[in-house]
């Protein structure tokens, strides 16, 4: 896949995809919503192409407590100034297929979700996908199972708890010696019964924000205003941290939650970016559900290893006992044991999981959690409502706009930013203002309406669900 180059402040920067792939899983349903229960394929009645979602929740080995919810815009420490990082581009083959790495620089040091650059402690799978090194994850396991782990010396770092979505996870780490390959086949060959996994990295799906603006620009979607939210509005992302200080979200109600780390976490520009593009308000600037109450789950959370399957089940967790009936994902990467249980189970019980498609190309596999069944994949495309060139095609329920999207930069100002990452927010804050409260009959209600309204533009083949100026635009 062709790099993109972006330019941050005065700054040339290498454009970043995340991404690891794998293949379709095309037929296989969960996650329906039909009257007597789950049906296969999508929302009871509809067609299997049809997605929703569902989450898990956390505890820690032995018995560490969760850290607490952060409300409404805490202080925290100043921001680092921009300072302009090149990576280059990790080509590494999945399931016959190149996967572009990319990592951009947003602030001193770090990435654009918040992890510090050069110090990543990851390992690879056997496809040369990034695992967090040295790590194993079981899904709900047994006694038994983890008697198994200690007798072959694996040490269990923790225990997670993930109650809203009926699951457990055990974090295992190798013994010394063992890398994480070697690790998850012994423990595969001992315990043929239970269910393990490597600890997948999922990375954003979006480039660096370019071309720091004021507040008084102009792109489509803000051109005309959307409906005014509430705080009574609720949604969900799963992401970097965010800088609540930012003029277009200092005055909304922002919950936040670190998974990957403890104490005070960074705020990233990717995280930032999508929280204005879900809920932010400002002069001259508004997101797709102005003023909604924002609950962000950290992932990252600064730590070089953020972003695993384990912590965005936490996540899924977390929202799913906060009753959030409608969560934005603009991460991506490979299909995972953990992972997919999370979203079965968060999907199942009413919740719209809205998913990145990633930034792969149009011939290129599926990304994952995008891919699974009942998630709602949003791929991007431009102003003219033409498919993004670089944007994933497969798994894509509908198309937004995702080319030049104008979001909130850090430390202030706006910029404009590219990818299927800042696509999936305004598909999300559509149904959040549609499902105020976790149901099936809520998801296919707004699934309806939204599919209807988005037929009306198609591109590629995928359907287009315009921003609010549009539909306004059209009348």
């Amino acid at each position: 896949m062709a790099l993109r180059k972006l330019v941050l402040a005065l700054t040339i920067l290498a454009a970043t995809g995340a991404g690891a792939h794998a293949q379709l899983l095309g037929g296989r349903g969960v996650g329906g919503l039909g009257a007597g229960g789950l049906s296969p394929g999508g929302i009871g009645g509809l067609p299997s192409n049809v997605p929703v979602t569902t989450v898990p929740g956390r505890i820690a080995a032995p018995s560490v407590s969760a850290p607490a919810p952060v409300l409404s815009n805490p202080a925290s420490p100043p921001l680092s100034t921009v300072t302009p990082v090149v990576t280059g581009a990790v080509s590494n083959e999945a399931n016959g297929l190149t996967q572009d790495l990319r990592v951009l620089a947003a602030t001193a040091g770090r990435d654009i979700v918040g992890r510090p650059l050069g110090q990543a402690l990851l390992g690879r799978d056997e496809r040369g996908l990034p695992i967090v090194a040295g790590e194993v994850l079981a899904v709900s396991p047994t006694l038994e199972s983890l008697a198994v782990a200690r007798r072959l010396n694996f040490r269990i770092v923790r225990q997670d708890q993930l109650g809203a979505l009926g699951l457990s996870s055990a974090v295992l780490a190798a013994p010394d010696g063992m890398d994480a390959v070697q690790a998850l086949s012994a423990l595969r060959q001992a315990d043929p019964a239970g269910t393990y996994d490597y600890a997948n990295i999922y990375n954003p799906t979006g480039g660096a924000p370019t071309g720091v603006q004021s507040a008084s620009g102009n792109n489509a979607s803000d051109l005309l205003m959307p409906p005014t939210a509430t705080q009574a509005l609720r949604i969900g992302m799963i992401d970097g941290g965010v800088e609540t200080r930012h003029s277009s979200l200092a005055t909304i109600r922002i919950i936040s939650r670190n998974f990957a780390g403890s104490g005070s976490a960074p705020a990233s520009a990717h995280g930032t970016a999508i929280a204005s593009l879900l809920a932010g308000t400002d002069k001259g600037f508004s997101g797709y559900a102005p003023g909604a109450t924002v609950y962000v789950a950290d992932v990252f959370s600064g730590e070089p290893s953020g972003g695993s399957a384990a912590e965005i089940a936490l996540a899924l967790n977390w929202l799913a006992e906060n009753n959030v009936a409608v969560v934005n994902i603009s991460l991506a990467g490979p299909p995972n044991a953990l992972l997919d249980a999370a979203v079965k189970s968060f999907v199942g019980s009413g919740h719209v999981l809205v998913a990145a498609t990633g930034n792969d190309g149009p011939a290129a596999p599926p990304n994952f959690p995008a891919a699974y069944p009942g998630v709602i994949g949003v791929t991007a495309a431009d102003t003219a409502h033409h498919l993004a060139l670089d944007a994933n095609r497969s798994a894509a329920r509908f198309a937004a706009l995702g080319v030049n999207v104008r979001s909130a930069a850090l430390p202030s100002g706006y910029c404009l930013a590219s990818g299927t990452s800042y696509a999936s927010p305004l598909v999300a804050a559509r149904f959040a203002l549609l499902v105020v409260a976790p149901g099936r009959d809520n998801c296919l209600a707004a699934l309806t309406a939204l599919s209807f309204e988005a037929a009306q533009i198609a591109a590629g083949g995928i359907a287009y669900l315009p921003p609010p100026s549009d539909r306004v635009a059209a009348r």
